[in-house]
């Protein structure tokens, strides 16, 4: 398991890891600022939000009723929102056993973060980059299968996969700029806000 170390507060990108990139390494084009990156990200939430819609909608029509209770789906968010740091744990648990990890807040960009400047194959950058989105898969699965008469469970486990399904479009943003270009035995290495590839 990497060592993983809780920062707190990070004010800025400036305070993240330093690495010594090898010089043979290639820039990634990606957004530097976190917030300007989350916006420009904004797109890769919808196949996120239609899979939870669709999977409602499927349940409300097979059952010919309401399936959830709107107010307890509010307390599905807000367990969204309060989990976002085992989000940011589950990033970090994937990193190899070598690596260490800074996890923190960004109370500018809103966000919680996992910081590691530890080199990564691209395959596993792939992994360790979507692995969070099991805190919306597997409550979406339970509603899913779950009667249709548990409105209240319904409602929180609605709200808890949309948020965790929604939580990893920044994520999926990174993920697809780094499959257009990063070719499959590359090494990834992150200096600051910057990602470098090699091979």
């Amino acid at each position: 398991m990497p060592k993983i170390i809780w920062k707190g507060i990070i004010k800025s990108e400036k305070d993240f890891p330093t690495a010594n990139i090898p010089l043979n390494a290639k820039k990634l084009d990606s957004e530097e600022k976190m917030i300007k990156m989350q916006i420009k990200a904004l797109p890769f939430m919808i196949p996120s939000v239609l899979i939870c819609f669709i999977c409602k909608f499927i349940k409300t029509f097979i059952a010919n009723e309401k399936v959830i209770n709107v107010g307890f789906l509010f307390i599905g968010v807000i367990i969204g929102l309060l989990i976002i740091i085992i989000h940011e744990w589950l990033h970090a648990v994937a990193f190899p056993k070598d690596a260490t990890v800074y996890i923190g807040i960004m109370p500018k960009s809103l966000t919680a973060v996992a910081l590691s400047s530890s080199p990564v194959k691209r395959n596993r950058f792939v992994f360790l980059s979507i692995l969070p989105i099991i805190l919306g898969l597997i409550p979406l699965v339970i509603f899913c299968f779950s009667s249709n008469d548990f409105k209240e469970l319904n409602g929180i486990l609605f709200g808890m996969s949309i948020m965790g399904m929604i939580s990893v479009y920044p994520d999926i943003y990174n993920i697809f700029n780094v499959l257009k270009v990063v070719p499959k035995n590359a090494t990834i290495q992150n200096n600051k806000n910057e990602t470098y590839y090699f091979e």
